[in-house]
């Protein structure tokens, strides 16, 4: 049942609403990026909790730093380094996740439950790829938890951050509707939704122009020699082809589109195509 049926007074808003009064309540809905304002009369003790059990009731005694992430409002003092948040989205019980975190991280990370089986680990501290790659690892293989984790950007601690956490959450929601993996990250994810963002003449032209000289193989070849920043003989050996098999795929490519992926903008044009053409071609 919609929830707008069961609360006649229900307002959905895309932020935080600062002006509501004392007679509503707000909900946040991690998984919509949105609020909910109901009238406090509305709710009765079940639907309180039916509530809860789904969304994060706002109220003025909430963390201090789940205010900054769904309300904007800045902890005290305010004088913090950039943070980066890693959404983590668990499939199974969280556990001994709290514990886990505080071993590896020590005091550089804070933990929030924001919905079931949806955590959010604030980090202090800047971790590189392959030192979160260790911490998904000790998760699995030592405290046997399994789930996909999203590494956000650097984002400076003010007012905006909420709006732009409200971003990586929407693309983390995105990108995982369309490929499942342990560990994404805001720039490959970014990249791979870009396609879908382009106007559709720019869309069309790309289907016209390059679509055909496509399949698995030089999809394939072009991701890797996009992933090696055109590095032929990286590209090669990640393929595990020779060198010259590389070289003869290229070519062949060139002839058909005139695009040299030895060229860097003609490769990011041609990996934009190939993204295009997974998007496009395995919707869901």
């Amino acid at each position: 049942m919609q929830l707008a049926q069961l609360f006649p007074s229900l307002k959905r808003h895309s932020t935080y609403p600062i002006t509501h009064n004392s007679a509503t309540t707000i909900f946040f809905d991690s998984a919509g990026a949105c609020w909910y304002e109901i009238a406090k009369s509305e709710i009765t003790e079940r639907d309180a909790l039916m509530l809860k059990h789904f969304y994060q009731e706002c109220s003025e005694q909430m963390d201090p730093w789940l205010l900054l992430l769904t309300q904007g409002v800045v902890p005290k003092p305010t004088n913090y380094s950039p943070i980066r948040i890693l959404q983590y989205y668990i499939t199974n019980g969280a556990g001994q996740l709290k514990y886990a975190i505080e071993l590896f991280f020590m005091n550089d990370a804070y933990l929030l439950e924001a919905a079931p089986h949806t955590f959010w680990i604030i980090l202090f501290k800047d971790y590189t790829r392959e030192e979160l790659e260790g911490f998904m690892a000790i998760l699995e293989n030592d405290f046997y938890l399994h789930g996909q984790l999203f590494i956000g950007q650097l984002l400076p601690v003010s007012e905006m951050l909420h709006h732009s956490f409200l971003t990586e959450q929407k693309i983390f929601q995105s990108i995982f509707e369309r490929q499942h993996q342990t560990i994404y990250t805001f720039s490959e994810s970014f990249l791979t939704l870009l396609p879908l963002h382009l106007t559709m003449p720019l869309q069309q032209y790309l289907q016209h122009t390059l679509f055909n000289s496509l399949n698995d193989e030089m999809i394939t070849t072009i991701t890797a020699l996009f992933s090696h920043n055109g590095n032929m003989s990286s590209a090669a050996k990640e393929l595990h082809i020779h060198r010259n098999t590389l070289l003869y795929r290229t070519q062949r490519y060139f002839e058909d589109t005139t695009l040299d992926l030895k060229r860097s903008d003609d490769l990011l044009l041609a990996n934009l195509a190939a993204l295009l053409y997974k998007l496009t071609k395995y919707p869901l």
